[in-house]
């Protein structure tokens, strides 16, 4: 083999084994009110980087969560994210990674969110240290129809596939109890929120379709049957689809009846 040819193909292999890792902080963070300044109880944390990565075929982005499972805030506030470490795809999956951007957020269920990004310097700063300290403050949000009825959707596909997105790993297992009923609770939001219109019909017949199988996943059968024939009724396309879920839940019923 030509000896220029072998100088570029180790060169190309070692950029490709070099720093095989991401090394991320342990980041201790406190949500406070914006207003009251007071610590927020109860409030949902996610944390990602998103990483980009040079492939053969072009970049390539990743989301990776950062969160242990099932992150909240105890009644004073806080929350702890261990280190971590977070392989790297090896060559010739890619051969070059860098982290974009780091993203903190924390929402709670009366529809107000904090949040912190973290991009250039200052990303790299963060990505430096042992342990980083955050503050974030909640603050009123101001959701559109469509903003509300997209995020929904992120909480369901959580529920059943333990991602918001596409982001990696998944929380095995999907929802805990207490995010079940979060999720119960924002699609409820959305039912007294947005009334159904010609113009929300068809967001608002998946709602409460989604709404009845987070309450058959919670064990409430009757409320499951109850917001599934409500969709079934205001569906625009093919809403015998449902009747054979309906059917199934009917059956449910009976058999823990008798």
């Amino acid at each position: 083999m030509n000896k220029n040819l072998v100088v570029v193909v180790l060169g190309i292999l070692l950029i490709g084994l070099m720093g095989c890792e991401i090394k991320t902080p342990e980041i201790r963070g406190v949500v406070l009110d914006e207003e009251t300044k007071q610590p927020v109880e109860g409030a949902w944390v996610r944390a990602v980087i998103g990483i980009k990565t040079k492939t053969v075929a072009g970049d390539v982005g990743q989301v990776m969560s950062l969160h242990q499972p099932h992150t909240r805030t105890g009644k004073d506030g806080r929350f702890v994210i261990p280190r971590m470490k977070l392989k790297k795809p090896l060559f010739p999956a890619g051969f070059g990674t860098k982290v974009d951007d780091a993203v903190i957020t924390a929402h709670t269920v009366d529809d107000r969110i904090a949040s912190v990004r973290l991009e250039g310097e200052e990303l790299k700063r963060f990505l430096r240290k042992d342990v980083v300290n955050l503050t974030l403050y909640r603050k009123r949000v101001k959701w559109t129809e469509e903003e509300y009825f997209s995020y929904l959707q992120t909480l369901y596909n959580y529920c059943l596939t333990g991602r918001y997105g596409i982001e990696i790993p998944k929380v095995e297992g999907g929802c805990d109890e207490w995010e079940l009923d979060y999720a119960i609770t924002k699609h409820k939001r959305y039912l007294e929120k947005y009334p159904k219109t010609e113009e929300t019909r068809s967001h608002y017949s998946i709602v409460l379709e989604q709404l009845g199988f987070l309450h058959e996943r919670k064990g409430e059968y009757e409320k499951a049957l109850e917001n599934l024939k409500r969709a079934k009724e205001i569906r625009f396309f093919r809403p015998q689809d449902l009747e054979n879920e309906i059917k199934r839940i009917q059956n449910i019923i009976q058999e823990k009846q008798r």
